[in-house]
């Protein structure tokens, strides 16, 4: 078996210790809190989130897990928005890869089940077709 710890916003868990604020797309965050008695020294720790884009939250997490002296051996997204990862100078986009080069932590693998790309894709239907209502 293998556990599964929560990391949440201030003041929704007894006992925690909680990270520096951080930078999201949208804008400042307070900062996450873990459990202390949650992840021990030497732990290897799998952190889950539902979309990464600029990596603010992964990162405070990866950071949490530090702190309490475990390690990040990856980080797993539902949702990866690739343009976030390491734009253009003068995009105006925040880089992934300088946030998390900047942290020390540069090296935690980050992947994505699904990417932007799938997202704006945009259905077509076969000409004539009609919604007959029916499951197939």
């Amino acid at each position: 078996k293998k556990p599964f710890i929560m990391m949440r916003k201030k003041g929704k868990m007894p006992n925690s210790i909680q990270s520096d604020p951080y930078k999201t797309e949208y804008g400042e965050r307070a900062g996450m809190t873990v459990q202390r008695d949650k992840i021990k020294k030497g732990d290897r720790v799998l952190v889950i989130d539902d979309l990464v884009a600029t990596g603010g939250t992964l990162s405070s997490a990866i950071n949490l897990v530090h702190v309490l002296g475990g390690t990040v051996v990856e980080c797993a997204c539902v949702v990866e928005l690739k343009m976030f990862i390491d734009p253009e100078e003068g995009s105006g986009l925040p880089s992934r890869k300088k946030l998390f080069d900047g942290q020390g932590i540069g090296h935690v693998p980050v992947w994505g089940l699904v990417s932007e790309d799938v997202l704006l894709n945009e259905a077509e239907l076969p000409e004539g077709y009609v919604d007959d209502g029916e499951d197939h």
